[in-house]
């Protein structure tokens, strides 16, 4: 049986995570360092749009995201914590796309 698209991009997200969790220290969880490579390398539209909300660019934006992110203070992200991250985006995206406001009742 074949995956389906939802299926597919369910398991290309881990597959990036795993691209940037196995550089440094424990290979299933993000540094500080591969969170923002990771981030810089595979949403660097969403970092510009938010650049542009902002009307500039927060260098400390890497900083304030791991410490949200890293709920029990390993200094690492896991995987779930990721995808709060990962949730927030498509959310944004979705917001983008449809506008405020917008309702998928019938």
């Amino acid at each position: 049986m074949s995956q389906t698209p939802l299926e597919k991009c369910c398991e290309c997200i881990i597959n990036i995570f795993h691209q940037y969790s196995v550089r440094v220290d424990h290979f299933d969880m993000l540094s500080k360092g591969e969170l923002k490579k990771m981030v810089e390398e595979q949403m660097p539209n969403f970092l510009k749009g938010l650049e542009r909300k902002q009307k500039k660019k927060d260098p400390k934006f890497i900083d304030s995201l791991f410490e949200e992110l890293d709920k029990d203070k390993s200094g690492q992200i896991t995987f779930e914590e990721c995808l709060v991250y990962i949730g927030r985006v498509l959310i944004a995206c979705h917001d983008h796309i449809h506008g405020h406001g917008h309702s998928h009742s019938h």
